[in-house]
């Protein structure tokens, strides 16, 4: 006697069999855009998912979510960006925005700045940014993401192919955060701006960002002033800089580089060709330092604007700076701002000539 076909022998042991075999049987259906972050994010719910981006999408996320619309978003006209900045949307909040934009297509910027979301609300914008390839320029500033908020976005960096612009200054990151986005930043070619400004980084920080400085092939600006780089992490950084060929924009200002710091920038300058901007302001350099950092001046051709002020350099340090830029025939630089108040005129060899004028306490020096 022949076998019963599988459905009808299920049918004889009972329901609970069929629908064992039901679950086992493929559905024949690919998995909708968002479906395994919808899960992870959101309890089950039998409200319709949101499935493309717009005011009735995001309604359906929040409901999802179980928190209240941002109304200046349902508000918000039609265009390609999302500007958010100070509405305390939270982790929960952020996680219905995620949804709201996994297959949304027309936003490509997203600025989120200053909302409270803590490295849960940053897990759920950096897996809706696995999946969304539309989005280029990101601002997480100011949420608090501490080291899970670091884990997650590095885990999305390298997988994420679109990111052009990220800003995450002011987010609480240490130097066990920094591993973290050590790991993206030598990854990931396609970040060209990266703020980490107003951040905890030490010099453990210095030592594994200067590595990934080093490697990186992508980064064409880099602000990372107003952490706590001191002697050592700032000679780590400055290594980076020496062996990097992408980066024109540098900022480390507002940090502790001291004597040591500054003069490991100078041997940096001998050997790189790219960078065009350097703020080095406020980093402890004395008369010493500036004279040390002077010598990488001698040799570099391609720094066009360079910050030293609030700085202890006083005018010798100053002048040191300026004796060197007059000694390099092929010097590129254009403005200088140097922390004095005097206003020489000298020219260097070549017909090089530095005219130093003295504005709001600064000093701008043009070379023409």
């Amino acid at each position: 006697m022949a076998a019963p076909p599988p459905a009808a022998a299920a049918a004889v042991r009972g329901p609970t069999a069929a629908h064992e075999m039901a679950a086992e049987e493929p559905s024949g259906t690919s998995e909708a855009p968002g479906e395994a972050l919808r899960a992870s994010l959101c309890p089950p719910s039998p409200l319709a998912a949101p499935r493309a981006a717009g005011g009735s999408s995001y309604l359906a996320a929040c409901r999802a979510c179980g928190v209240s619309p941002a109304s200046c978003l349902l508000r918000r006209p039609p265009g390609t960006a999302i500007p958010l900045r100070h509405r305390g949307l939270g982790p929960r909040g952020a996680k219905a925005l995620a949804l709201s934009l996994v297959a949304d297509t027309s936003i490509i910027k997203l600025d989120l700045g200053d909302n409270w979301l803590l490295g849960e609300g940053a897990a759920a914008i950096a897996e809706m940014l696995k999946e969304n390839c539309y989005i280029s320029d990101v601002n997480l500033s100011d949420n608090k993401l501490g080291t899970e908020g670091a884990k997650a976005l590095s885990a999305m960096l390298l997988e994420n192919n679109t990111i052009v612009s990220l800003q995450l200054s002011g987010n609480e990151f240490d130097d066990h955060a920094a591993k973290y986005l050590a790991d993206a930043i030598t990854a990931n070619s396609k970040v060209e701006i990266l703020d980490l400004s107003y951040n905890r980084f030490g010099d453990k920080a210095g030592e594994v960002l200067g590595m990934a400085i080093a490697e990186n092939i992508g980064l064409k600006e880099l602000k990372i002033s107003w952490n706590h780089f001191h002697s050592e992490g700032a000679a780590a950084l400055a290594r980076g800089l020496g062996a990097n060929i992408f980066l024109k924009v540098l900022d480390v200002s507002y940090n502790g580089f001291d004597n040591s710091g500054a003069a490991a920038l100078g041997e940096a300058l001998k050997t790189n060709n790219v960078l065009e901007e350097l703020n080095i302001s406020n980093n402890r350099i004395s008369v010493e330092g500036a004279l040390r950092f002077a010598v990488g001046l001698k040799e570099n051709k391609t720094l066009k604007t360079l910050n030293m002020i609030r700085n202890p350099m006083q005018n010798e340090g100053c002048c040191g700076v300026l004796k060197a830029l007059q000694a390099n025939p092929g010097t590129g630089v254009e403005i200088l701002d140097l922390p004095v108040s005097v206003t020489p005129e000298r020219r260097g060899r070549g017909g090089k000539k530095f005219h130093v004028q003295c504005v709001n306490d600064k000093v701008l020096a043009e070379g023409f």
